[in-house]
């Protein structure tokens, strides 16, 4: 128990005190302190991007720029990165692939065992992620040959 100065009189009081008995001037009680409303701001915060990063569309990729782009090969380290995350997941239909980004280490990869038959896939280098295009964005894409 702490000594705290009523804000009405000025006269010393208990920091447990409902009120002055002094004054009567009711007490207000500590509500959430600085730290906290950071830390809730924070978790709203985190919440949101989680959401927002959840709900493009619904995986869709709506960059139509990325659509009308050509295929092009693998270029410098994006072969390695992209092949390894190909392996690493079991992913068996890539005997050859092209790309196209979609931005920094986001690409949409077209990939296939016999050159006439096309999976489409997109992989996150950063992530180390890789998942099948779904119906609709196959729509939207051509064959690179």
């Amino acid at each position: 128990m702490a000594l705290i100065n009523c804000k009405e009189c000025k006269q010393e009081i208990s920091s447990n005190a409902d009120k002055c008995p002094y004054c009567g001037n009711k007490m207000k009680k500590g509500g959430y302190g600085c730290g906290t409303m950071i830390i809730i701001g924070i978790v709203i915060w985190i919440a949101i991007q989680i959401i927002s990063g959840n709900s493009d569309s619904g995986g869709i990729i709506t960059d139509e720029q990325t659509y009308s782009q050509s295929w092009r090969s693998p270029q410098g380290t994006e072969f390695t990165e992209i092949g390894r995350i190909i392996v690493t997941n079991g992913i068996k239909v890539c005997g050859e692939y092209y790309v196209k980004e979609i931005e920094l280490n986001e690409y949409v990869i077209a990939c296939s065992s016999d050159g006439t038959t096309w999976d489409y896939f997109v992989v996150y280098t950063s992530l180390e992620k890789i998942y099948r295009a779904n119906d609709e964005m196959e729509s939207k894409l051509n064959p690179p040959r």
